[in-house]
């Protein structure tokens, strides 16, 4: 059977928080690097955004460049606190803006949008909503959200040691409180909206339905 999108990501909350402490700030979220690389790793997304051989090039450096909170080879995880996570990652998309053309930039805000299921998506981002051109007030205001939404899953799991569980252990956690971090995350996709304008909401229902074939025309699971 296929893992829905949440079991998915709620693994990698999981598995992410208790390998470095309950203390870190954002860790169920990855960094715009990890996010990013799909772009330069997938067949069907390089073709779909015209990407160059000297482009790609360039956009692997500005990646292996930035930090990893998961941890990859020769990267250990761990995540900074959340003010630094912020810049860190408004650094990468800078760099990375610099190298697109503007309509592939678009695109790439289009894709991130609706790779997961745009307002369908188990958890919404401040950088995943940058689709509908947001002003600085809303970004800072989701933002705030995002690090209130993860101070809630940390509560919600904090007297669990999962770096002391079995493999089996922690699934079974994983699903003892999955009905309670869905919970969550709808509360807070419903709070990240309410900080969108009626034209951003009507895009983003647009946009969604729109990309409801993407993963499969690009050739990614579900």
């Amino acid at each position: 059977m296929k893992r829905t999108i949440f079991t998915i990501v709620t693994v990698m909350f999981i598995v992410a928080v208790f390998a470095m402490g309950v203390s870190a700030v954002l860790a169920n979220k990855p960094s715009e690097a990890e996010r990013f690389e799909i772009f330069i790793k997938n067949e069907g997304l390089i073709k779909k955004l015209g990407l160059t051989e000297e482009q790609i090039g360039k956009l692997k450096t500005a990646v292996g460049n930035s930090y990893f909170p998961h941890g990859r080879d020769g990267k250990p995880g761990g995540d900074p606190p959340a003010d630094e996570a912020f810049r860190m990652d408004d650094e990468f998309r800078a760099e990375i803006y610099k190298i697109l053309s503007p309509e592939q930039k678009k695109q790439v805000l289009t894709c991130k949008f609706q790779l997961d299921g745009g307002f369908n998506a188990n958890a919404l981002y401040a950088t995943k909503l940058e689709v509908f051109d947001l002003t600085d007030e809303q970004t800072k205001k989701l933002r705030a959200i995002e690090v209130e939404r993860s101070g809630k899953y940390q509560e919600l799991l904090k007297n669990i040691d999962f770096k002391k569980l079995s493999e089996e252990e922690r699934k079974t956690n994983m699903e003892k409180n999955r009905n309670s971090m869905k919970e969550i995350a709808t509360e807070y996709n419903t709070k990240m909206k309410a900080v969108l304008t009626p034209e951003q909401l009507e895009l983003g229902k647009k946009l969604t339905e729109e990309g409801k074939n993407l993963r499969e025309e690009v050739g990614l699971k579900k």
